[in-house]
């Protein structure tokens, strides 16, 4: 038996499948906010997106990131350790770091010259190429947040994306940096080092 629970058990499909298959009631469903107003189609005239604000915070009063605050979240990525910000040759920004030894880039993707950016993406590579498929997908078997795979030339890579569109709180990504600082460290531990 493996040391982990499969995947379906870490993300809750386990839990829905046996509520569903117990005969047991799930729970009601939630109201919708009477704010939200129906248009002439029936549809919310206001999406979750929009109930964020155009104004950088939540409808909760939180302060929300966009891609756009480069200063911030540069600031944030020099919290774990060195960072710059530079741009790609299309014009879309990059943070370049390293984070306990370990060089990475966070990509903005879905970005609109260089604005507007959608996603973000953590990325590391190591020149490696004797680590196996075997190995990456092990490891990618214990991780819900991040993946591993090989580019062509047989590297090892790991990713992580995270979501931006309509903002992200500063706790949101200071956990997502904590993830990948953790996953850094994991990959290293579980699948450099014994291969060396």
């Amino acid at each position: 038996m493996p040391d982990h629970p499969p995947r379906a058990l870490r993300t809750g499909l386990a839990a829905a499948m046996m509520l569903a298959c117990s005969g047991l009631a799930p729970a009601g469903a939630v109201a919708t906010p009477q704010t939200a107003q129906r248009d002439e189609q029936g549809l919310l005239s206001r999406s979750l997106a929009a109930q964020s604000g155009t104004d950088g915070q939540s409808s909760l009063g939180v302060d929300l990131l966009r891609a756009d605050d480069l200063d911030t979240i540069l600031d944030i990525a020099q919290g774990y350790g060195d960072a710059d910000l530079v741009k790609t040759e299309i014009g879309d920004p990059v943070i370049t770091g390293i984070i306990n030894g370990v060089a990475y880039q966070l990509f903005f993707l879905d970005c609109t010259d260089g604005k507007d950016c959608e996603v973000i993406n953590f990325y590391a590579i190591w020149d490696r190429p004797d680590i196996t498929l075997e190995a990456l997908n092990a490891w990618n078997r214990t991780q819900p947040f991040h993946k591993a795979y090989q580019t062509e030339e047989q590297l090892p890579v790991v990713e992580l994306n995270l979501s931006i569109r309509g903002g992200v709180t500063r706790t949101q990504l200071t956990d997502a940096y904590d993830r990948w600082m953790i996953s850094l460290a994991e990959f290293e531990a579980q699948i450099l080092e014994p291969s060396l």
